[in-house]
Parts: C-alpha cells; sequence; structure tokens
C-alpha cells in the first residue's frame, strides 16, 4: 500500500512540468491577455514549483525505503533469534525424551527384577512350608529311659536323654512334673542332655 501511494506522487510529480500555468477562470468571463513578461514568469514559477515537488517527493520516498529497509532488517533479525530458540527448544525436548524412555526402561527392568524376586520368594515361602508339613507329620522321637540307678535316700539318678521332657520322664516314672522340680531345684522346664535328674520313689 505504500507503494502504491509512493507511486501516485511520483506520478503526480512528473506530469506537473506539463500542467499549464494559466490561472482558471470563471465560466462565461472574458478571457485576459496575457503580457510575455508574466507569462514568462509564471513559467519559471511553475518550474520551481515542480522541481521542489519532485525533490520532496524523492526525499519521502528515500526516508520511507530507509524505514522499510531498517524494519525488513529488524523482522530478519527477529526471525534469526526465532529460529535459534525453536533450534534449542528442540534440542532439549529431545534430551528430556531421551531421559524419559532411559527412565521408562529403567523402571520396566526394576519391576521385571521385582516379579522375579517375588517368585523365587515364592517359591522359598513353598518349600519351607513343605519341610514343615513333613516335619509336622513325623512321629514325635521315641525316648529311651534307662534302668534308674537306686540310692539310699529314696530317689532314682535319670540321665537326660535327647528329645527328653519333663513331662515325658515324670510319666515314665509315674510321678508328677512338680515332684521332679521340686527334688532338683529346678525353676524351669528346661533340661540338658547329660543332665542328671533326682526322681523320687513312689
Amino acid at each position: 500500500m505504500r507503494f502504491s501511494v509512493i507511486s501516485l506522487f511520483a506520478a503526480a510529480a512528473l506530469a506537473a512540468p506539463f500542467v499549464s500555468a494559466q490561472t482558471v477562470q470563471p465560466a462565461g468571463a472574458t478571457p485576459q491577455p496575457v503580457s510575455a513578461s508574466s507569462g514568462a514568469a509564471n513559467a519559471a514559477a511553475t518550474r520551481t514549483a515542480s522541481t521542489g515537488t519532485r525533490r520532496d517527493i524523492v526525499s519521502y520516498v528515500e526516508e520511507l525505503a530507509g524505514n522499510t529497509a531498517a524494519q525488513l532488517r529488524a523482522v530478519q533479525d527477529e526471525n534469526a533469534e526465532l529460529e535459534t530458540r525453536v533450534i534449542e527448544l528442540e534440542r532439549r525436548i529431545a534430551a528430556l525424551q531421551e531421559t524419559n524412555q532411559k527412565l521408562l526402561n529403567e523402571i520396566a527392568a526394576v519391576k521385571r527384577q521385582s516379579a522375579a524376586d517375588a517368585d523365587a520368594h515364592e517359591a522359598q515361602l513353598k518349600a519351607i512350608n513343605s519341610k514343615l508339613d513333613k516335619l509336622a507329620s513325623m512321629p514325635p522321637p521315641a525316648v529311651t529311659v534307662p534302668t534308674p540307678v537306686s540310692t539310699a535316700d529314696d530317689y532314682d539318678i535319670y540321665e537326660v536323654q535327647k528329645g527328653a521332657t519333663l513331662s515325658v520322664i515324670a510319666k515314665a516314672y509315674q510321678v508328677t512334673v512338680q515332684d521332679i522340680k521340686k527334688a532338683n531345684n529346678l525353676k524351669s522346664d528346661m533340661l540338658q542332655v547329660g543332665q542328671k535328674l533326682k526322681i523320687p520313689r513312689k
């Protein structure tokens, strides 16, 4: 649009020298004779005005062209800066996508390892439960009660064997657990293999 207006101004300036310098008179008026001296003066004035107008238009066009060139350079600089920013953003996005993919791979690996560990743990628990079931189904070991050694103070001496308990010993000798604990000053039911106990006689 600016260049169209400039073209109009330029055309007007170029056409100015060809416009007649005669004064426009009202309709029906009698034309006044023009002397040679006034005609020359009017022609000179017209040429001077036309030359000034062309210079003004050229100056204006040059100024507009300079402003347009400056604006164009500013737009080009801004576009170059925006392109640089876009490239940097694309680079950052690519780096983030790569990091995100690595994290996803690591999470998937952790999930697989967790699933494998859970399966191994479950298998171990099943093996332990199977062993416990077998042990629970086994009969208790038989306790061999040796022949007591007689003493003169109404006590028999019993040496504790593996698997023996106070209740088993008391049942074997037909006495109570409290009788055995009292005779041996026992504070608990814990026994040790090879320990010698005094068993009260009935």
